[in-house]
């Protein structure tokens, strides 16, 4: 079969690559798609000349009041009953970072596409191009993961309170994934970029 020789015919670094673009094309979809990218927990209320801050917020932690928010809406969690809802107002930070992280989407599925492509369709994959356009897609993708994630990590501490509150916010599990993606996408890049590099021109 033409297909088993193209594959057994392409480089090593190509051949990792198959196992790492869908692998950090599902972690990246993952984090993407989910409301973790930070959590909150309240530290204090604002009780003005009323007092009692502190044991107010006491009262918040032991009925499990959490906020978690993504790129696409957040979860608020209190007494175990969770309820997701949209952002009322978006931030000019949030619309970037939504747009190089949408970005960075298209480009894991192309990248993943590609990959197959040079190891499996025979008339195409003889052709350097395609190698080095597969590169570049990947490079790209970890260049707008990158944005996405620095904008994010540096300005999620000013997304709008919804109370009078002070709030602890870490960045959560779906962050880590974008991250994680991130750095197995680097890894391909470079697979990648060696293995564009030894192909013959053709």
């Amino acid at each position: 079969m033409a297909w088993k020789e193209t594959f057994s015919a392409s480089s090593t670094s190509l051949k990792v690559s198959m196992a790492l673009a869908p692998l950090q094309a599902l972690v990246y979809i993952i984090g993407y798609s989910t409301n973790y990218w930070l959590t909150a927990k309240v530290t204090s209320v604002n009780t003005g000349s009323l007092g009692g801050g502190d044991s107010i917020s006491g009262l918040f932690n032991q009925l499990g009041f959490k906020v978690s928010n993504g790129l696409w809406g957040s979860k608020m969690c209190l007494l175990d009953q969770c309820q997701t809802s949209e952002f009322g107002s978006i931030p000019d930070w949030l619309h970037v970072t939504r747009l190089f992280a949408t970005l960075a989407l298209i480009g894991f599925v192309v990248t993943t596409v590609g990959v197959f492509v040079c190891l499996f369709v025979t008339q195409l994959s003889q052709r350097r191009i395609l190698h080095i356009l597969t590169c570049v897609v990947a490079t790209s993708t970890a260049v707008c993961v990158l944005v996405a994630v620095i904008i994010y990590g540096t300005q999620y501490n000013n997304l709008d309170q919804r109370f009078l509150t002070q709030t602890d916010k870490d960045p959560s599990w779906s962050y880590g994934l974008c991250v994680a993606a991130l750095i197995l996408d680097i890894i391909t890049s470079i697979l990648l970029a060696i293995n564009a590099l030894r192909k013959p021109i053709i």
